[in-house]
């Protein structure tokens, strides 16, 4: 999803640091690279979404509409089986 209109806005600082905090969280558990460079992706995604939001502020509701904005408009998520 490299330059789409998510991926360029800007973090607030309470994304920053809830991603700071993921990030040790993630560390601390031993996740492996992938994992860490993949969840980070996906929440700074979210994040940026939502930039207009503090991350306290945001409700499994939102999540879940921003989920469902990726699915239908970058056509991410699994792929159909076509057989």
């Amino acid at each position: 999803m490299k330059g789409n209109e998510i991926s360029l806005k800007s973090l607030n600082e309470s994304a920053k640091f809830w991603l700071d905090k993921t990030l040790q969280q993630l560390v601390l558990q031993d996740y492996g690279k992938g994992t860490v460079r993949n969840s980070l992706q996906e929440l700074t995604l979210l994040f940026k979404h939502y930039n207009h939001l503090l991350v306290e502020d945001l409700r499994q509701q939102d999540i879940e509409a921003y989920l469902i904005f990726i699915k239908t408009n970058h056509q991410v998520g699994r792929a159909k089986d076509t057989t």
